[in-house]
C-alpha cells in the first residue's frame, strides 16, 4: 500500500502527472481501502451470524470465566 502511494508521488516528481492528478489518486486509494474495510466487517459478521453463537458463545464464556476472573482480581476488580 506504502508503495502505491509512493509511486503516485514519484510521478509527481518525474513531472508526469500534475499534484491536483496526484491528489485524486490518493483520494480514490484511500476511499478504496476504506470500501473494503467495510466488506471485510459485513463478511465477517455475517459469518459470524451463521455461525449461529447463541450456540457457541456460552460455551465460550463458560471457558474463559475462570480466566476472566484471575485478571480482574490481579487488577483490582476494575473490569
Amino acid at each position: 500500500m506504502q508503495t502505491d502511494r509512493r509511486a503516485i508521488l514519484h510521478l509527481v516528481a518525474l513531472g508526469r502527472i500534475s499534484p491536483a492528478e496526484a491528489e485524486r489518486l490518493l483520494i480514490a486509494w484511500n476511499e478504496g481501502r476504506e470500501t473494503l474495510w467495510a466488506l471485510t466487517a459485513c463478511v465477517v459478521i455475517s459469518l459470524v451470524v451463521q455461525l449461529k453463537p447463541q450456540h457457541w458463545l456460552p460455551v465460550i464464556w463458560l471457558n474463559l470465566h475462570p480466566a476472566i476472573s484471575l485478571v480482574n482480581h490481579l487488577l483490582g476488580g476494575i473490569l
